[in-house]
């Protein structure tokens, strides 16, 4: 009776596994070198839509420890570009968009004196 507990508490608990898979799109390094941008898509199966996320990190991290910049669905032609040293462009043609901040900063880039704007755009 005990094995069948157990096996039954094994099944339940591998089935709250993530089942979510994510793909990294873009990667590309900011021009002081300081910073990363990271575009992935989250898939989580069929009955979901794919959420498009984006992070900026510090080069070399991993964006799983990292807080999304960008957060949306329904995406149709995502670009992430940056256009300066410090400001980085997000546009789409369309988007249900979740979540989105207007500038990044984190303590072990410059003691958060290095900011990083972000611009959001719809391009039609």
């Amino acid at each position: 009776m005990r094995v069948l507990f157990l096996s039954l508490i094994s099944i339940l608990l591998s089935a709250c596994a993530d089942l979510c898979s994510n793909e990294v799109i873009s990667q590309a390094v900011g021009p002081e070198k300081k910073t990363e941008v990271i575009h992935v898509v989250k898939n989580c199966g069929a009955a979901t839509g794919y959420a498009h996320q984006i992070y900026i990190v510090v080069p070399g991290t991993d964006y799983d420890e990292a807080k999304p910049i960008f957060v949306a669905d329904k995406v149709d032609n995502l670009t992430v570009t940056w256009l300066r040293d410090r400001t980085l462009e997000i546009s789409y043609d369309s988007a249900r968009i979740f979540n989105f901040t207007k500038f990044w900063w984190y303590s072990k880039v410059d003691n958060f004196q290095y900011v990083i704007k972000v611009n959001l755009r719809e391009s039609t």
